[in-house]
């Protein structure tokens, strides 16, 4: 990431053009210019200025983001606030927190395991009916057995990440059914966090001693590392930054997400007219969908925070939902299908709280069904 000097040089390209107001979602949604890149660079720059001391305050603004970095987008100094903010947060985050987010983020991720086993017992599946809790955990797709001698094309590594570990194996088992329908064989599935969790907090050095475990699981002879969910590729991609070296730089040429793969090996998709596409805001690229499938795409929505956002700022997540979320006759009787296993917890939730019927799908999942019905 940057180190003082470049964080000056950054700081300082901003132009005070007010461009980012019209594309930040936690602006638009509370109209606070503390928790705008224009903002935020007003005041760094005064701490440089006059060698101040920032506050407790400011560095907690740090993490009212959701990360998407559209404010890049339309900078015309292209000044990286990502890269800015996380480099703050490195610098002086742990000087002020007692507890870390990757910490409290395990910990509810082990919650929602352990709910999820009692949710197999019929006392406790009766009780979580009809909530987020219910769509979440029923486990709709399983693994298919298919003939080893058939896959010759190559061999495949699959990143599985924390949802399908802890919450719901369907996309998992979607992803592996349709890579092994190409004709590959998956050698391997790595189970462990992306590490996002550590870059959201700023934990460089945690990222990258996590960062070396994933890379060193990659086998040599691996043709693809297949990832499907935008979120954790995001973070994987990332790893280049981070490890200079000749592992990192074979495991980044290797990392493709799973649209992407089912593209160049020629997949068909069927037509389905009830469905809708949701483009998290991570995903800058076109995901490989069905043409007359309909793409929403809400301003300033991407429902990553209903995850790590939401469990630090709940108040602001509420005006965000309230502003620019999915009004109920949009998505009723609808499948809704995204790329990013984030946002499918997302949406289960928001969808939820509008009292819509939608059917939330991760991209894999819809594959799956979409095969099924032919």
């Amino acid at each position: 990431m940057y180190d003082e000097n470049k964080l000056k040089e950054e700081i300082y390209k901003c132009s005070k053009c007010g461009l980012c107001q019209c594309v930040c979602p936690i602006y638009l949604a509370t109209k606070n210019e503390m928790f705008l890149s224009r903002g935020r660079y007003n005041i760094l720059n005064g701490f440089y200025n006059f060698n101040k001391n920032l506050s407790k305050n400011f560095i907690k603004n740090l993490d009212i983001c959701l990360n998407c970095n559209a404010c890049k987008d339309f900078c015309p100094s292209n000044i990286d606030a990502y890269k800015v903010f996380s480099s703050l947060k490195n610098k002086y985050n742990y000087k002020y927190s007692i507890f870390n987010f990757s910490f409290i983020y395990r910990v509810i991720l082990y919650f929602y395991f352990i709910l999820g086993s009692l949710y197999k017992i019929f006392p406790f599946k009766t009780l979580l009916l009809n909530t987020h809790i219910d769509k979440m955990f029923v486990p709709f797709i399983k693994r298919k057995k298919i003939d080893i001698s058939l896959l010759k094309k190559g061999k495949v590594i699959y990143f599985e990440g924390c949802f399908n570990k802890y919450i719901n194996n369907s996309d998992k088992n979607a992803s592996l059914n349709l890579i092994e329908k190409q004709g590959f064989k998956v050698s391997k599935v790595i189970s462990l966090c992306c590490g996002y969790p550590y870059l959201n907090e700023g934990n460089f050095k945690k990222f990258i001693n996590h960062a070396n475990k994933i890379i060193n699981l990659v086998n040599d002879d691996s043709d693809y590392i297949v990832c499907s969910c935008d979120s954790c590729f995001d973070t994987l991609k990332r790893i280049s930054s981070f490890v200079v070296s000749k592992k990192s730089q074979l495991f980044i040429s290797k990392l493709i997400r799973l649209d992407e793969f089912l593209k160049l090996n020629n997949y068909k998709f069927n037509i389905r007219k009830d469905c809708i596409y949701f483009k998290p805001l991570l995903r800058k690229e076109e995901c490989y969908i069905p043409k007359n499938v309909k793409e929403f795409s809400k301003k300033g929505l991407c429902s990553l925070m209903e995850n790590f956002f939401i469990l630090k700022y709940p108040k602001h997540i509420k005006k965000i939902i309230n502003a620019v979320f999915f009004k109920k006759e949009e998505t009723d009787n609808k499948i809704i299908i995204t790329s990013c296993l984030i946002s499918k917890w997302g949406l289960i939730r928001g969808l939820k709280k509008i009292h819509s019927n939608a059917h939330v799908l991760s991209y894999a999942e819809y594959t799956e069904i979409d095969l099924n019905n032919k």
